[in-house]
C-alpha cells in the first residue's frame, strides 16, 4: 500500500522532527526534574536577571496565565522565588535560586549543547548554515499573515 501524500510532505516532516525533538528535550529535561518550555522560563531570568511576571510574558509570548502556573511549579520545586514588588504590591518579581541558577546554566551550556550537536552531526558547515537558513525563511512564510 502505497504512503498517504501527506507523508511525504515538507509539513509532515517538520512535524515528525518536532515531536522528536520535544521527546528527546523532555528527557534531558527530566534529569533537572523539569519539563518543556520550563527551561525557557529559567534562561530568562538567568539572563535578564530578576524579571516581572509581565517581561516574561511578552519575552516567552506566552499567556499571563501559563507564565503564573510556571512560576508556581518552579518555585514549588525550589528553582525560583517570587517578591512583591516594594514601590507596587500588584508587581510581582521572580528571582532564581541558586538551585535555578545552576539548573538553567546546566540546561544552556551542557543539555541543549548536547541536543542541539546531535541534530548537526554529519553535516559540514556550510549546510549548517544552509539549514539555519531554510529553517528561518520557513518561519518567516509561516508567519507571514496572507
Amino acid at each position: 500500500m502505497n504512503k498517504p501524500m501527506m507523508c511525504s510532505t515538507i509539513s509532515h516532516l517538520l512535524v515528525q522532527i518536532c515531536k522528536v525533538h520535544r521527546n528527546k528535550g523532555n528527557q534531558m529535561l527530566a534529569a533537572y526534574n523539569l519539563h518543556a518550555g520550563q527551561e525557557h522560563f529559567l534562561a530568562q531570568v538567568l539572563c535578564g536577571g530578576a524579571m516581572t511576571m509581565n517581561e516574561l510574558t511578552e519575552n516567552l509570548d506566552v499567556t499571563p496565565a501559563t507564565v503564573t502556573r510556571m512560576a508556581e511549579r518552579l518555585e514549588k520545586n525550589g528553582f525560583l522565588t517570587r517578591e512583591k514588588c516594594c514601590a507596587d504590591q500588584r508587581v510581582v518579581r521572580v528571582k532564581l535560586t541558586e538551585k535555578g541558577t545552576e539548573a538553567a546554566t546546566e540546561i544552556i551550556d551542557t543539555t541543549w549543547n548536547k541536543l542541539e550537536q546531535q541534530i548537526v552531526k554529519n553535516m559540514s558547515t556550510e549546510e549548517k548554515v544552509l539549514l539555519r537558513r531554510l529553517l528561518m525563511q520557513v518561519l518567516e512564510n509561516i508567519e507571514e499573515e496572507e
